[in-house]
């Protein structure tokens, strides 16, 4: 982040203000990247009054955002990324003190002071413990997400004809969903080759589009979505033995949609937002159908593996929003736990549709379960 750098050095450049937005605009809306920064840390200190409020007041976040990505083992780290953020402003107030006299100010003067000494560290810890408390937007979004992807999976489950679904071939889809988790993993793969910076421990998949390569990513969230919604119909056609069942199909369309519209946008609102329905409608779906399984004679036998790989999925998924270890392995462990999970199912769908022209003509001869005709 050599553009955040440069405001600490020079604050007041020619180019400063418009680098500054620029940047400004690329934190807010980068996606699945967090910066953090707090108003209340210089809030006290930078009024109305003060001659230089938006040079020293934008810094912490642009400071925070180059320290996050420096060091991205610290990306989910507040304090670390607060302190940072304080200390970038710092430098943009002693740039401007060698130059502008009226930059003065005993607020700033009393957090240099701090830093030199070595407290600035506790003294954030402190003011951010008391002032910076916020909402855990991902759990309130994931929930809501869920919520949504609930309704709107029991309209598809009541209003999607089955009649539609039965005609997408087995082998078809199969072959599809193979094909799709295939083409995931070969770019996932290429992708942290092309783009070395992205170090694939901390950062997700989804700042990939912003990379020279992004458009690959892009094509990969279409990849995925279409995997899951060819699953989601294939189940629809083949297994509609329970509520959960029909249910758990539906909603798996529905995270298919959502997928491909995280895709659509990069920027981090309306990506987050569809990121929130479509991670928990995939979770939920996956354990709504695994779950159904057991009470299909034809689909039983792939419930143990099928609910471990859900239950697991879920695992990582709060893993990942408790900023636990590395949220980048996480992520793409739930993804490819996930195209597993596809992938078991559509090769069933395949199986049990297959199979189905041999029952129905074992039937037609009066060879149901090996019963005689007229002793049913």
């Amino acid at each position: 982040m050599a553009l955040a750098r440069s405001l600490e050095r020079d604050p007041l450049g020619d180019s400063a203000s418009a680098t500054r937005q620029w940047l400004r605009n690329w934190a807010v809306e980068v996606p699945d990247m967090r910066f953090y920064a707090c108003d209340a840390l210089l809030g006290p200190g930078l009024g109305d009054a003060y001659p230089y409020s938006r040079e020293v007041g934008l810094q912490p976040l642009l400071s925070a955002a180059a320290f996050a990505i420096e060091h991205p083992d610290k990306a989910r780290d507040e304090i670390a990324q607060y302190t940072a953020g304080i200390e970038g402003a710092l430098r943009v107030y002693e740039a401007l003190l060698k130059s502008r006299p009226d930059a003065r100010s005993a607020f700033l003067d009393d957090l240099l002071a701090k830093r030199d000494r070595g407290e600035l560290v506790d003294h954030v810890t402190k003011v951010a413990n008391e002032k910076c408390k916020r909402a855990n937007t991902d759990v309130i979004a994931s929930l809501g997400g869920a919520g949504l992807g609930l309704l709107l999976g029991l309209l598809v489950a009541r209003w999607f004809p089955v009649g539609l679904a039965r005609r997408v071939g087995a082998t078809a889809s199969r072959r599809v969903v193979f094909a799709c988790a295939a083409y995931f993993v070969v770019v996932v793969s290429a992708l942290h080759v092309l783009e070395p910076e992205f170090d694939p421990r901390y950062r997700f998949m989804s700042e990939y589009v912003w990379g020279a390569h992004g458009w690959l990513m892009t094509t990969n969230f279409f990849a995925l979505g279409l995997a899951a919604f060819t699953a989601a119909a294939g189940l629809r056609g083949a297994h509609q033995s329970s509520w959960s069942a029909r249910l758990g199909s539906g909603v798996l369309g529905v995270g298919a949609l959502f997928v491909c519209l995280a895709g659509v946008f990069k920027d981090f609102l309306p990506h987050f937002a569809a990121s929130a329905v479509a991670i928990p409608s995939i979770i939920l779906a996956a354990l709504l159908l695994s779950w159904s399984f057991r009470h299909a004679a034809e689909w039983r036998m792939i419930h143990p593996i099928a609910l471990s790989i859900a239950l697991a999925m879920l695992a990582l998924f709060a893993a990942i929003y408790s900023h636990f270890a590395m949220p980048g392995l996480l992520q793409r462990a739930f993804i490819l736990l996930f195209l597993v999970w596809l992938s078991i199912v559509a090769d069933r769908v395949a199986r049990v549709r297959i199979g189905e022209p041999r029952i129905k003509a074992s039937l037609d001869r009066g060879g149901r379960r090996g019963i005689p005709n007229g002793q049913e």
